[in-house]
């Protein structure tokens, strides 16, 4: 392969200590990638133990895939669950939309898991360590200095101090990194739009005899309405109904607070009696914020030695699962690119430059795609509403359709969204940097990669694959 050398021409191969401020998922997940990549890795996390609080998460195929790749789902096991369809319903249960997941899963080739938060940190902490990387808790990061020279010093909160070649702040919404590179930006909700999270045992749910109809079988089921909805789904091995419960409040919420069970309680009152019962047994919850960061000018220092990646560059709403799985991309870029390094193949601010080019108008994609989908999800009763649900309403007769306001299941956004692979395309933006062109092309027939890979490839066998002619 024809390639412009940056960084050390010598082919030599370099040695770089990658630190992470900051042990959620994200952050452990990219830890565990760039170790893979062969850079020596450290993690301050701030807390006195490594865990995550919260309940479920959606481990949708585009981050399947890389649990599946680094062999963390062989981890967790029996707590990663699969489920079959996912049932769209208006707030008093009238079904308007419908996914069979097995089509999905069939046309990705990836499995679509559900897996209680804690289950997953711990599956990656497992792995990370197999791997050698360093999770250092206690470690509150309080200092960086990044200006005096390529190499960025980072000082501690109990007095230690800790010198990288590159520093990646994966330290989410309340990010010190990002504060110390841009002090300007806050995160903030751009509506009034908040959340409640809760988990019933499903043993509860079924010795009740009306909501015990809506488990028969594991299924994702959303209930929409009016600047509300409720999202619910099975996690821990089956044993656990999760839901997210989503609402507005007069005015827009900036930090978890705590509330009246009772208002909880009220806010569903007139939803399905089914999930209305199941509330009902909603022991304790918190009201949770829905914040946005950005889109921000740049994730990166002047001279790409300190980056963010995750929440602390593009924190989302939730309304399309794909907060954590955004930041477990960023990270499997990362890793490519650093590989590239290491390789010296390209200089380290180069690589950061690729990653910023390639992964900022993807994440900002996202953001918009996820504000979007909560808007349609709470509709008010009217017009807009109607034209929503029959627009999904072939689903409910297994008809395919071409698109759907359902984008859990219309097929250009879970091929944009869900059939995304970070690592192919950290791959392709390599091509383009080392052969200063758009995209590896065909001397023949001018097809380039990225077309091969969307139109043909996608359903070839890997001998057989157009793209490797190219």
């Amino acid at each position: 392969m024809e390639s412009t050398m940056t960084g050390n021409a010598s082919g030599k191969k370099k040695e770089i200590h990658v630190g992470l401020c900051g042990a959620g998922i994200g952050g452990v997940f990219a830890a565990i990638a760039i170790a893979r990549a062969g850079a020596k890795v450290t993690v301050l996390e701030a807390a006195d133990h490594l865990g995550e609080i919260g309940a479920g998460i959606q481990m949708t195929p585009n981050v399947a895939r890389l649990l599946r790749k680094y062999g963390v789902d062989k981890v967790i096991g029996d707590n990663l669950v699969r489920f079959e369809e996912l049932n769209l319903r208006r707030k008093d249960g009238t079904p308007v939309g419908y996914t069979q997941t097995s089509r999905i899963e069939g046309a990705l080739d990836q499995p679509w898991w559900l897996v209680h938060r804690h289950h997953l940190h711990q599956g990656l902490v497992t792995v990370a360590r197999q791997h050698g990387c360093n999770l250092m808790i206690g470690s509150r990061v309080v200092e960086i200095d990044y200006l005096e020279s390529n190499e960025v010093t980072v000082r501690t909160e109990a007095g230690e101090t800790h010198v990288f070649d590159l520093l990646i702040g994966s330290d989410g919404i309340n990010s010190v990194v990002r504060r110390t590179l841009f002090p300007a930006v806050k995160p903030r909700p751009p509506t009034t739009n908040c959340a409640y999270r809760a988990i019933v045992p499903y043993e509860q749910i079924r010795h009740d005899p009306i909501a015990s109809t809506l488990i028969q079988k594991l299924t994702m089921e959303v209930w929409m309405s009016e600047k509300a909805y409720i999202i619910s789904y099975p996690i821990s091995a089956g044993t656990d109904f999760n839901m997210v419960l989503s609402h507005h409040r007069p005015h827009p919420v900036s930090t978890v607070e705590d509330i009246s069970m009772a208002d909880l309680r009220a806010e569903y009152a007139t939803f399905d009696p089914r999930i209305q019962r199941i509330v009902d047994m909603i022991p304790n919850a918190q009201r949770w914020p829905l914040l946005v960061t950005g889109p921000l000018p740049s994730w990166s220092s002047p001279c790409g030695n300190v980056v963010l990646m995750g929440d602390a560059a593009h924190s989302m709403t939730n309304h399309m699962a794909q907060g954590a799985a955004t930041s477990m991309e960023d990270g499997a870029f990362l890793s490519v690119v650093l590989r590239e390094v290491l390789a010296a193949r390209i200089a380290l601010p180069d690589a950061i430059r690729l990653y910023e080019r390639e992964r900022m108008p993807k994440a900002f994609r996202k953001q918009q795609v996820s504000f979007l989908n909560g808007a349609i999800w709470q509709l008010p009763e009217g017009e807009a509403q109607r034209a929503r649900d029959r627009a999904m309403e072939p689903e409910l007769r297994g008809e395919p359709l071409l698109r759907s306001p359902n984008l859990y299941g219309d097929p250009a956004t879970v091929l944009e969204v869900y059939g995304y692979d970070a690592e192919a395309h950290a791959e392709r933006a390599l091509q383009e940097w080392y052969n200063g062109q758009d995209w590896r092309k065909d001397e023949g027939t001018g097809i380039e990669a990225p077309v091969a890979e969307k139109v043909m490839n996608w359903f070839l066998p890997e001998k057989e694959k157009f793209v490797s002619k190219i």
